[in-house]
């Protein structure tokens, strides 16, 4: 049965021994990730991609124990891999109230108000700047539809709903949205720019969206998980 302890791909851990897991279950799905030693390299990273294009129009290049990839990729090389736990919720259990300003919730909770799979790309994000010397600090998660209309006014922003405001139909935080700045310099130029400049190509290993790349309305320390021709479909599912 395959299986792997860690990710493997663009940003993952990349364990020898899980890229030569996936590096023959590659071989066996028809992909050429090029020689099976357990060495992550462009071969790798690109049979990976070309496997994810056959089934996603977003391929990432990442593969992440009990993820979609995992999944097809088993079923394509006919090694089943272990069933999927059922997942994190949305939000942790030791947070119940999602009152009060939430710009002003502690780190843990602002990442809790995350979406379940985007808020594990954040924590990545996060771990790689911090090591990157920098100090990033969530400013916002999720936020409330009342604060967003407040930022609108104020000129902070462009929409009435964004993906910051995603909960779940019963009304949990499930932002797909986070706003990260350095602790050092917030948005005071220059220093700024460095941070945000690394933050936005480290959503790129994510796959994530980068407001800095916006043209209309450059929000550079906005990173988010879904595209934003998909904002009236995750409106819907908030129940909003």
């Amino acid at each position: 049965m395959a299986s792997i302890s860690a990710s493997v791909g663009e940003g993952g851990v990349n364990k020898e021994a899980d890229v030569e897991v996936i590096q023959q279950m590659l071989v066996d799905a028809g992909q050429n990730p090029g020689i099976v030693d357990g060495d992550y390299g462009g071969n790798t990273r690109d049979a990976i991609l070309a496997f994810q294009r056959t089934f996603s129009a977003n391929p990432d290049g990442r593969i992440d124990p009990g993820g979609q990839t995992l999944r097809r990729l088993a079923e394509a090389s006919g090694k089943p891999a272990p069933a999927p736990s059922a997942g994190p919720a949305a939000a942790p259990s030791q947070f119940t109230d999602w009152s009060g300003d939430s710009s002003q919730w502690p780190q843990d909770k602002k990442l809790a108000s995350l979406e379940a799979s985007f808020r594990p790309k954040v924590e990545r994000i996060i771990d790689r700047l911090a090591k990157a010397g920098y100090q990033p600090k969530i400013v916002f998660g999720w936020r409330s539809t009342e604060v967003q209309r407040r930022l609108v006014r104020e000129g902070k922003s462009k929409v009435n709903f964004s993906f910051h405001n995603a909960q779940t139909p019963k009304g949990i935080p499930n932002a797909w949205a986070v706003d990260l700045v350095d602790k050092r310099w917030a948005w005071n130029e220059p220093d700024c720019m460095k941070f945000f400049n690394a933050l936005g190509a480290e959503a790129k290993v994510e796959g994530l969206v980068w407001g800095g790349d916006w043209t209309g309305f450059r929000d550079w320390a906005h990173i988010q998980g879904r595209q934003n021709s998909e904002l009236a479909k995750v409106k819907a599912e908030s129940g909003l």
